[in-house]
């Protein structure tokens, strides 16, 4: 059960320094890159946008993979009741 939960954190921290580093990347890319100013704004704020629907989607994922867990859990927890106690 520990090494279960201990892959699962493994890959949330993987899956999060993955996000953190394309962010920081794409800001330096952004900053670095030779180009008016009006057009890094039109970038930013198309990418702004598109990040926001990316954030939105994972935040789905998120919530609806938590609900099945939870759903899991629950239904583990109420098939453990329902067993015979060997006691």
């Amino acid at each position: 059960m520990w090494r279960k939960s201990h892959k699962k954190a493994s890959v949330g921290k993987v899956v999060t320094g993955i996000l953190v580093g394309g962010a920081v990347g794409a800001t330096v890319g952004w900053l670095t890159t030779p180009a008016s100013g009006e057009e890094i704004r039109r970038r930013f704020h198309g990418n702004t946008m598109s990040a926001r629907e990316r954030v939105k989607t994972a935040a789905g994922n998120i919530e609806r993979k938590a609900r099945d867990l939870a759903e899991t859990v629950s239904n583990d927890n109420v098939e453990t009741i329902r067993k015979p106690s060997a006691i």
